[in-house]
């Protein structure tokens, strides 16, 4: 397996830091995230890739979504990020689709959201024709997303970018489980370090297991308990992912991954923030807001 070179990429998104204003506008965090492949190369430049990636993932669903509800082109694209392989141009064309199996046909043609998925569409479509089982055909493509990704990531130097997936899986999951009130397999994600046997302690209330693994999420438990609103949990889990971000940033192993990932979730820290505060001057905020 080739050592991924992360050095120089590291260097360079350090430099960029003390360059970002302090509060940014939106769309200065997604100018940052489509330039950030630019500074890495080689096998660095495919991990990075899995991080904006992931928002490639969120796009595609999102649009697939949009063309199943009949939603007009510029509906579908309100929300989208656009800021990996899924470009601004192509989400455009995908908006425009007729309806979700034309989405499905320009995602495999345009090996969109990652190369796996799109091989893996004709078979999934397949089924989801026989069934309509929206949510089982999000997850089988994400599901092979995470194959693909981790695959990617299986470096040592890379540890920072799976655990970064394993810990998304696990909010996922955890969020789903107590939504459902159970725990079935079938409509979560592959498990990342969360087993079965932690979701269902936690649905039950006994929140140890869960802890013992995700020993940072002691606070969001807590809240959860009192207010008992899945969209604040899920708001308290990204909250938390993202502190220390810049730390991650500025001390992180430049020979790692680590800084990558602290620059990225800063910059969806921001992102996010902006997003909360637009709402709010809309009148529109809640606190469930992501």
């Amino acid at each position: 397996m080739t050592a991924p070179l992360y050095v120089a990429g590291s260097t360079a998104l350090r430099a960029r830091m003390s360059r970002l204003t302090p509060h940014g506008a939106g769309e200065e965090e997604r100018d940052e995230l489509r330039r950030l492949l630019e500074l890495f190369v080689g096998e660095a430049r495919t991990v990075a890739q899995v991080l904006t990636g992931r928002h490639d993932l969120r796009d595609a669903l999102a649009l697939l979504r949009g063309a199943a509800s009949g939603l007009p082109p510029e509906d579908r694209l309100r929300g989208l990020l656009a800021v990996g392989a899924l470009t601004p141009e192509r989400a455009a064309e995908l908006a425009h689709a007729r309806d979700e199996a034309g989405v499905a046909a320009l995602l495999e043609r345009l090996r969109l959201p990652t190369p796996a998925t799109a091989a893996a569409l004709p078979r999934l479509w397949s089924r989801f024709e026989l069934h309509r089982d929206v949510e089982e055909l999000e997850l089988a493509l994400a599901a092979t997303a995470h194959a693909e990704w981790a695959e990617r990531a299986a470096h040592p130097r890379s540890r920072p970018v799976a655990e970064l997936l394993a810990r998304e899986r696990d909010q996922r999951n955890l969020v789903i489980a107590l939504a459902r009130s159970d725990v079935d397999p079938a409509r979560l994600l592959p498990f990342g370090r969360l087993g079965a046997r932690d979701l269902e302690h936690a649905v039950a209330g006994r929140w140890a297991p869960v802890l013992g693994v995700h020993p940072r999420w002691r606070a969001a438990a807590a809240a959860y308990e009192v207010h008992r609103d899945l969209g604040h949990l899920d708001r308290d889990l990204h909250d938390e992912a993202t502190a220390g971000a810049a730390a991650r940033l500025r001390r992180g192993d430049a020979e790692s991954a680590d800084p990558l990932v602290g620059y990225l979730l800063l910059l969806e820290e921001r992102a996010r923030r902006h997003r909360r505060a637009v709402l709010v001057l809309a009148g529109g905020a809640d606190r469930r807001t992501p």
